[in-house]
């Protein structure tokens, strides 16, 4: 039994619009991607992991001195230490992911996430659906009309 959303008699009728509809399927399907990457929303979220014991050679290479912070990222850092989490909009912000105060070490939990609920991310992955769709609806009304043994 072949399911579909799509109840066309003229689909049923020419192969040569099924084809179409999958095509355009699929480029729409392609086209999505793209703009998917270029128009996603990215949030930075900014928090404290602990304190280091035995530093890695990156953790060594990657760690800033305390003292070497402009006052807003001090403010940033002492916070996160206190247990504040941020979420920022942009990566303007340089924020450290180790820091180094007198002989201690802290590590801190910078990465960035994908805005979901933004409309540029949530489009072109629903423009990606819909092609996705176009080619399903196709390949099942082909098969349809190729019957159950596949001729």
């Amino acid at each position: 039994m072949v399911r579909s959303l799509l109840h066309s008699a003229l689909l049923e009728r020419y192969s040569t619009l099924r084809f179409g509809l999958m095509a355009l399927g699929i480029c729409v399907l392609l086209a999505s991607a793209p703009l998917w990457l270029g128009m996603a929303d990215f949030d930075y979220h900014y928090s404290y992991k602990g304190q280091i014991e035995d530093l890695s050679f990156q953790q060594e290479t990657e760690t800033t001195p305390y003292r070497q912070l402009d006052p807003g990222t001090k403010r940033i850092v002492d916070s996160a230490i206190d247990g504040q989490s941020y979420d920022f909009e942009d990566d303007t912000r340089d924020l450290p992911k180790f820091v180094s105060r007198g002989e201690t070490y802290y590590s801190f939990d910078a990465r960035r996430a994908i805005d979901w609920a933004y409309p540029g991310t949530f489009a072109p992955l629903l423009a990606g659906l819909v092609g996705f769709w176009m080619v399903f609806e196709a390949v099942q009304h082909e098969r349809r009309q190729l019957g159950p043994h596949g001729y």
